[in-house]
C-alpha cells in the first residue's frame, strides 16, 4: 500500500521547472501583443474612417450645403455681410463658388462671380492659409458700402495667408467710382502672423488703354519696415480719380516712395495738388513735412468740416549730441481747427520716450472737431511715456464754454490720463466744473460746481469696465466699483442718491435713493441691470401725488441692456396708498411701455 503524499508535495504546488515558466512568460507576451495589436489596428481603421469621412463629407452635396450655411451671413469686419452661393468641386483642393456678394444695410455693394480657389489644407494644421491662386471671373462694385461704426478692436491675425497669385476682372460702377470702368487685376501676397507683410498689386484699364495702377508694398510692426512702390495713372481721368471723391473728368495721378531713405509721396489731379509729403529718414534721423488740402474730394468733406480745409505738418528726429543711443524728436500740426506739437527724447535701443515726450493739443472749437456739441476752445497737455506695445499719457484737460448732456458750465477741467498695455486702454480723470448753469433737471442736480471722478478701461477683447466712479453734485451722488470674474464676465456695483429734491421740482423735499447693480456673462452680451430705490422723508409737491406715494416709497426696476436698447422685464412702483407698474422697452426716444396702477382712496 502506498501512502498518500502530504498536500504540500502535490503536482499542482510542484515548482515549474526553468523552461516552464519561459513558456508560460513568451505566452503571456505573445497574448498581450495580440490584444495591443487588435486594439491598434481598430484605432487605425476608426481614425482613417473618420479621415476618410471627414474628407469626403465636404465634397458631397449634403456637406457643400452644410458649410454654405456656416459662411452665410457672417460679418467681413465693418464693410457688412457675406454670403456665398453654388458652391462646386473639392473644397480641401480646388473648389468654385458661383456667387460670392457682400452686403450692407443698402444692400449688396459687392458682387463676384466665378470665383476659384486653388489651396491645399495641410498648411493650415501650422495655422498658415496657402493658396496657389485666387481668381474671378468678375468682380462688380456697385457703390460705395455704408461702413459701421467701430465696435471692438482688432485682435492679433489667427493665421498667416500666403497667396501666391490672385486675378479678376473688375467693374467699377458709376455710383462706386462716378464713372465706369472696367479693369484687369492680379498681384499676389505674404502676410504672415508676424513679420514684415508684403503685397503687389497690377491693375490695367481695359476700356481707357494705357491707365494703370501699380503698388509694391511691405510693412510690419517696426516703422522701418515699410516700403511702398505706388505709381497710378489715369490720363484723362477716370474710375479711380472718382473712387477717391476727385472729379472723373481731370487728369489723375498718384506716386507714393517710401524706400527707407526717402519719402516723396503726391497726388495730382488736374491743376490742383491736393496731397504732398517730402521727407528723408534713416539711422541719423528723419526730416518730414508735408501739406494736405482735403476740399477737393468728396469723401474728405468730414475733414473739411471738423479739422479745415488745409493742413500742413512737420516732423524731425536728430541724435542728441550729449548721449549716445537717444534723439531728440519733435513735430508740428497746423489747421484751421486744430494745433498738436511735441518735443522730446527717444532712446533708439528700444524706441521707448523713459524720460517723456511732451505733447500739447489745442483747439478753438471741440464742438466742431468731434461734430456733436461738447464744448469751444479747448486744450491738453501731458507727457508721453513708453513705447507703442506699453505706454502712458499723463497730463490736464481744459474745456471752455461746456455743453455736455445739456449741462453747461463755464469751464470743466482737471487730470486726465490714460495708460495703454498690449490692447487695454485705461482712463483716469478727476475734473470738476465752475460756473454750471442750474437749468434743466441734470443742471439742478449737478449745481454749479459738480466734481466727477472716474477710473474706466477698454479691455483687449473691446469690453468696456467702470472700475471706479464717483460724482458728487448739489443734488445728485453717484457712487460705485466694477470687475471682471476669472470667467470674464462683468459687474458693476453702485449707489444713485437724489439728496436734495427740492432742486427739481419747486415745492418738493427729501431724498431718493438705492443701490445700482450690473453684470454682464462676456464681452458683447446682454447687461442685466438692477435698482432699488426708496424715498426718504420724500414728497414732490403735489397734495394727491404725495397721498399716494407717502413719504417712503419704493421703486423696484429689472431688466436688461442690449445694443442701446432696454428692456424694463419688472418694474414697480409702491406708495403708501397706491401702486404702478410697467413692462416694456426703450430705444432712444421710442418708449413701448405696458403700463398698470391701483390706488386706495
Amino acid at each position: 500500500m502506498t501512502d498518500t503524499p502530504p498536500p504540500h508535495e502535490t503536482g499542482a504546488d510542484v515548482a515549474d521547472t526553468p523552461a516552464e515558466k519561459a513558456k508560460r512568460k513568451r505566452t503571456r507576451l505573445q497574448l498581450a501583443a495580440f490584444i495591443a495589436g487588435v486594439v491598434s489596428a481598430g484605432l487605425l481603421a476608426l481614425v482613417i474612417v473618420a479621415l476618410v469621412g471627414g474628407r469626403m463629407y465636404p465634397v458631397s452635396d449634403p456637406g457643400r450645403d452644410l458649410i454654405t450655411s456656416f459662411v452665410a451671413g457672417k460679418k467681413i469686419s465693418r464693410y457688412g455681410r457675406i454670403n456665398v452661393e453654388g458652391l462646386q468641386g473639392d473644397l480641401f483642393n480646388d473648389f468654385r463658388l458661383k456667387r460670392v456678394t457682400v452686403t450692407d444695410e443698402k444692400g449688396v455693394w459687392l458682387e463676384a462671380t466665378d470665383v476659384r480657389v486653388d489651396w491645399s489644407y495641410w498648411p493650415l494644421l501650422a495655422r498658415r492659409f496657402h493658396a496657389t491662386e485666387i481668381s474671378a471671373g468678375q468682380i462688380r462694385l456697385l457703390r460705395r458700402p455704408e461702413l459701421e461704426a467701430p465696435t471692438e478692436p482688432g485682435g492679433p491675425q489667427a493665421i498667416s495667408i500666403d497667396i501666391d497669385r490672385f486675378s479678376a476682372n473688375v467693374e467699377l460702377m458709376e455710383d462706386f467710382s462716378k464713372e465706369y470702368g472696367r479693369w484687369t487685376l492680379s498681384g499676389d501676397a505674404a502676410i504672415p502672423r508676424k513679420g514684415v507683410k508684403t503685397a503687389n498689386v497690377n491693375a490695367y484699364s481695359l476700356n481707357r488703354k494705357g491707365d494703370y495702377l501699380r503698388l509694391a508694398a511691405a510693412f510690419g510692426d517696426k516703422p522701418e519696415d515699410l516700403r511702398v512702390n505706388l505709381r497710378a495713372n489715369e490720363a484723362q481721368g477716370g474710375p479711380i480719380a472718382g473712387s477717391l471723391g476727385y472729379s472723373p473728368d481731370q487728369p489723375f495721378s498718384a506716386v507714393a516712395i517710401v524706400n527707407g531713405e526717402v519719402i516723396d509721396v503726391a497726388v495730382q489731379t488736374g491743376q490742383f495738388r491736393p496731397l504732398l509729403v517730402q521727407g528723408t529718414y534713416g539711422d541719423n534721423g528723419a526730416k518730414v513735412s508735408g501739406y494736405a488740402d482735403f476740399s477737393g474730394s468728396d469723401l474728405l468733406e468730414p475733414f473739411v468740416e471738423r479739422i479745415g480745409r488745409t493742413a500742413r505738418f512737420g516732423f524731425a528726429m536728430t541724435p542728441d549730441a550729449k548721449r549716445e543711443g537717444y534723439q531728440g524728436v519733435a513735430w508740428r500740426l497746423y489747421a484751421d481747427n486744430i494745433e498738436s506739437s511735441a518735443r522730446g527724447l527717444i532712446r533708439t535701443t528700444d524706441n521707448t520716450a523713459p524720460e517723456g515726450i511732451n505733447l500739447e493739443l489745442t483747439t478753438p472749437s471741440l464742438s466742431r472737431l468731434v461734430g456733436s456739441p461738447v464744448a469751444g476752445p479747448a486744450a491738453y497737455t501731458g507727457v508721453f511715456k513708453g513705447d507703442a506695445q506699453r505706454w502712458s499719457l499723463q497730463g490736464s484737460a481744459s474745456l471752455l464754454n461746456a455743453d455736455i448732456a445739456s449741462y453747461r458750465a463755464t469751464r470743466i477741467s482737471g487730470p486726465v490720463s490714460i495708460a495703454a498695455n498690449k490692447g487695454r486702454i485705461d482712463v483716469t480723470t478727476d475734473v470738476r466744473a465752475v460756473g454750471g448753469s442750474s437749468a434743466g433737471i441734470i443742471g439742478a442736480l449737478l449745481g454749479a460746481t459738480p466734481h466727477i471722478q472716474m477710473e474706466g478701461a477698454r479691455m483687449a477683447d473691446g469690453a468696456m469696465l467702470l472700475k471706479k466712479v464717483d460724482a458728487r453734485g448739489q443734488g445728485l451722488t453717484l457712487t460705485g466699483s466694477g470687475g471682471r470674474s476669472l470667467n470674464g464676465g462683468l459687474n458693476f456695483t453702485g449707489r444713485a442718491e437724489l439728496t436734495d429734491l427740492s432742486r427739481i421740482q419747486p415745492g418738493a423735499r427729501g431724498a431718493f435713493g438705492g443701490p445700482i447693480r450690473a453684470s454682464s456673462a462676456r464681452t458683447g452680451a446682454p447687461w442685466v441691470l438692477s435698482f432699488d430705490g426708496r424715498g426718504s422723508r420724500m414728497a414732490i409737491g403735489m397734495e394727491e401725488l404725495d397721498r399716494l406715494l407717502g413719504a417712503t416709497p419704493r421703486l423696484q426696476l429689472a431688466g436688461s441692456l442690449n445694443d442701446g436698447v432696454v428692456s424694463i422685464n419688472t418694474g414697480e412702483l409702491t406708495g403708501a396708498a397706491g401702486r404702478a407698474g410697467a413692462k416694456g422697452r426703450i430705444e432712444g426716444s421710442k418708449l413701448r411701455l405696458a403700463l398698470d396702477w391701483d390706488a386706495r382712496g
